[in-house]
């Protein structure tokens, strides 16, 4: 999915004339319908009912509206802070990940700031949470994402940014695979692969006690990356954030009665100054549409 795309598109939802939102986007009729149509294949149905005199929205069109409204406004509010970077000038964001939080869902944000921001310099890490907030107090980060922290410094603000559950992850050959969703009943006496130091685990547990039943934990992995190899081995059923990257050949599902859910936060060390990169990291995230990335599975389009 393309900016050009969505701008196409929130003028046809705005003048309801496909020749009228091609003047108004400078841009052939021809071209914009053709825009509009690979849109609507890449989302999965049409946006808009086309009749001779009442071009309007369909339901999926309505759906996706606001969305895509927040999405083109946050790459306008990019484009004009990079307008400001001096060329040639460096601009660093040191971003520190939550060991548990899915890196995928923050790819596109920060390709979008290599592309615009001159002289952007990425470094990324990645760790618990306490250990993230201690390092970003010490200044090694400017910015951390985090995984429902229990609390946060004085000195450190946050903002929420999305909620996720847990889910199941099963090889495609396991009996779950062909399954949507599994109960925690069906999880008593099933072999789960552990892993020692990643708090989600621990809430796993403990949901488990609660409802009285008793998965086996035989095995153990350090990081998510052995966790996949052993899956993708044969390994039975691992438990993991819902926007996990997970590989072909790996299946997920949700987890039915497991109400734990978890608040994922952008945090920062108050009164410090920034470079133009986190700054517009700052900005971008908090205007992301995250119910539009956390739906789809994937970040929101490429903005620039």
């Amino acid at each position: 999915m393309e900016m050009h795309q969505v701008r196409y598109f929130l003028a046809v939802s705005r003048t309801l004339n496909f020749t009228k939102a091609a003047e108004e986007c400078h841009v052939a009729q021809p071209s914009l319908t053709r825009a509009i149509q690979k849109l609507e294949d890449e989302l999965g149905g049409p946006l808009f009912h086309r009749e001779r005199a009442n071009t309007h929205l369909t339901d999926l069109g309505r759906m996706m509206q606001p969305h895509l409204e927040k999405v083109y406004a946050a790459a306008q509010e990019a484009s004009t802070l990079a307008r400001g970077v001096k060329k040639g000038e460096v601009s660093p964001l040191k971003l520190g990940v939550a060991q548990t939080v899915a890196p995928e869902v923050l790819m596109t944000l920060v390709r979008n700031l290599r592309g615009v921001v001159n002289g952007f310099e990425l470094t990324m890490g990645a760790g618990p949470d306490a250990t993230l907030i201690g390092r970003a107090v010490s200044g090694e980060f400017d910015l951390a994402i985090l995984g429902d922290p229990d609390s946060l410094p004085d000195r450190v603000r946050s903002w929420p940014l999305f909620r996720e559950r847990l889910k199941v992850l099963v090889p495609a050959s396991h009996r779950f695979a062909k399954l949507k969703s599994v109960s925690m009943a069906e999880l008593d006496r099933e072999d789960i692969i552990d892993r020692p130091d990643c708090p989600l685990m621990d809430q796993f547990k403990q949901a488990c006690a609660a409802a009285g039943i008793e998965p086996r934990f035989r095995h153990r992995a350090g990081c998510e990356e052995q966790m996949r190899s052993l899956l993708l081995s044969g390994f039975d059923i691992a438990v993991c954030p819902e926007h996990f990257g997970f590989s072909e050949g790996l299946v997920s599902m949700s987890i039915g009665g497991l109400e734990y859910e978890r608040q994922v936060v952008l945090a920062e060390v108050a009164g410090r100054r920034h470079s133009t990169a986190t700054t517009a990291f700052i900005r971008l995230a908090r205007a992301q549409d995250w119910a539009y990335v956390t739906l789809n599975g994937t970040a929101s389009p490429s903005a620039f």
